[in-house]
Order: C-alpha cells, then structure tokens, then sequence
C-alpha cells in the first residue's frame, strides 16, 4: 500500500511588507485630498489720474546755521514714472550755474557731493528749463497726462518759486500743481509708532527698503522717491 501524500497548504492572502522607516517611497498609499480653499481674487490696482509723474528733487547752494542765505538751485534732477507700468520711463538731469553765490561753501559740497567744477560749468537755470521742456517734448509730457510729484512742498514751493523770482522769470504752468508723496504717506500710513520724520530713510524703512545712493545727492534722492512713490501706488493710493 502506498504511502499517503500531505494534503495542500491552504493559499495565503498576500499582504504587505512591513513599512521600512528608511524607505520614503510611499507611492503604494492613496491619500484622501480635499479642495484647495478658494482663492481671493487680486484687488485690482487703482488707475492714477495722471500716466506719468516727474519724481523731482533739487539741491539748492547753502550755507551751515544760515538762515538768510540766498538758496539757488545747483542739481535739477527728474525721474520719469509711468504710472500703469510702475517703471521708470527716462531721467533728467542737470547740473545749474549759481549766480548770486557762484562759490559753493564747504558745507554745501560736503552735504550735496557736488562740486565747484560741477556748477562752473554747468548751464543758467533758465537754460535748464528750456533742456527740460525738450525732455518733455521728446516724451510727449504735457499738462494733461503728466504731474510733478516730491518729497514734501519744499522743493517747488520753496525753491523752484523763489529761483523764478530771482531770475525774473514766471514760475512753468507745469509747476502750478504737484503731488507731496510725504504728505500721502503719512495720510494713510501714519501711527504712532511711524512718524517719517527721518523723511525719506524712514519712508523706506516703512515698506522694508534701504536708501540706495547717497542721501542728498539730488539724482539718488529722486529715484528713491519714485521707489516710495511705487510703494504707495501698489497700496491703490492716489496721487493727485
């Protein structure tokens, strides 16, 4: 008689091998998804009443502790901002020939960078203007789509107005009206803990900016008014 053979071992269900810690591959898992929450359209950004803004800086001749010194405009400096692109389109610049105090003091070239060489040769103030109403003729400027916009009222109601008068020239039509960036900023960004009395530093600061250049140098102050003012048009402030 035969011997009797062993039944067959029951089949096994397969299963998984034990997950390795050293093994990231976890492509065999399926995860459960949820929606992505729904994202908030971007706020559109607010159309400017003008496309470009002259950021416009001057350095006038001075002296230190001298309050009745005869203040003339020495560096004549613009920086061309279209608004809808948020870039700068072109600059201006010049140097202007001083004429009642034609020598720079110590002070005035320390403060400003700007040396006596500099002004020698540099043009009559109503010749600068005549260079910059070509500046905006080449750029197709006019008073309709085009606003001068500074660092406070200083620079044209102050020193643009008082340099028209000595030369005995009206004040342009195009500086009738200007934008006070400073004077915005502290309109809607003003708290107690941010005053901007450090001026353009502290403009800077505020929106996490450092000052790129030298601080005034009329050129580097300008351009870095048109980072601030670029700031303030992101935040739909208006500049009229």
């Amino acid at each position: 008689m035969g011997k009797r053979q062993p039944a067959p071992a029951s089949p096994k269900a397969p299963t998984q091998p034990p997950p390795d810690d050293n093994d990231s591959d976890t492509s065999f898992i399926e995860f459960e998804t949820e929606d992505p929450m729904p994202q908030s359209p971007p706020i559109p950004r607010v159309k400017q009443p003008f496309k470009y803004y002259c950021i416009f800086d001057v350095e006038a001749t001075c002296e230190e502790n001298d309050r009745e010194w005869v203040h003339e405009i020495i560096e004549f400096p613009v920086v061309l901002l279209d608004s809808t692109t948020l870039e700068t389109v072109a600059e201006f610049r010049s140097f202007v020939r001083p004429v009642f105090n034609a020598t720079l003091t110590a002070f005035c070239t320390k403060l400003t960078g700007i040396s006596q060489e500099q002004t020698d040769d540099a043009p009559l103030f109503v010749d600068v203007l005549a260079q910059f109403e070509d500046f905006m003729r080449t750029h197709r400027l006019t008073r309709d789509n085009m606003r001068f916009a500074c660092d406070g009222p200083w620079d044209i109601r102050d020193f643009v107005t008082k340099q028209c008068k000595l030369v005995g020239i009206p004040v342009p039509d195009y500086f009738h009206n200007h934008v006070n960036v400073r004077g915005l900023a502290r309109k809607y960004f003003l708290t107690k803990t941010v005053s901007f009395r450090s001026g353009l530093v502290g403009m800077l600061n505020y929106f996490g900016l450092e000052f790129i250049g030298n601080q005034h140098s009329g050129i580097d102050d300008a351009r870095n008014i048109a980072r601030i003012a670029v700031e303030l048009m992101r935040e739909n402030v208006v500049f009229i």
